[in-house]
C-alpha cells in the first residue's frame, strides 16, 4: 500500500506497507517485475502520486519500494521520501 502523508522536509511524504485488505474506493496497480506485487492506494493519496513509478530498489543496507519519479510533485528531497505538490 501507498499513502501520501503530511510531513518530510517538503511537506508531503510517502509510506509504504504490506496490507492484505484491499478497500472498495482503493485504486490497483500491477508492477511488471518478477512477482508482480500490487500496488494499492487510498483515493486522498491517489491525487499526490497518480502518473507516478514505483520501483522495488536492493542496497546492500536496504531492501525497499520507491517512488521513482511523481509527475505531480515540484521538487523532492534527497531523502527520497519526501517531495512538494505542483499547485
Amino acid at each position: 500500500r501507498l499513502q501520501v502523508e503530511g510531513g518530510g522536509c517538503s511537506g508531503f511524504q510517502y509510506k509504504f506497507s504490506l496490507d492484505t485488505v484491499i478497500h472498495p474506493d482503493d485504486r490497483q496497480g500491477q508492477t511488471g517485475g518478477v512477482g508482480g506485487a500490487r500496488v494499492v492506494v487510498d483515493v486522498d493519496s491517489l491525487a499526490f502520486v497518480k502518473g507516478s513509478l514505483v520501483d522495488f530498489s536492493q542496497e546492500l543496507i536496504r531492501s525497499s519500494f520507491q517512488v521513482v519519479s511523481n509527475p505531480q510533485a515540484e521538487k523532492g528531497c534527497s531523502c527520497g521520501t519526501s517531495f512538494s505538490i505542483k499547485f
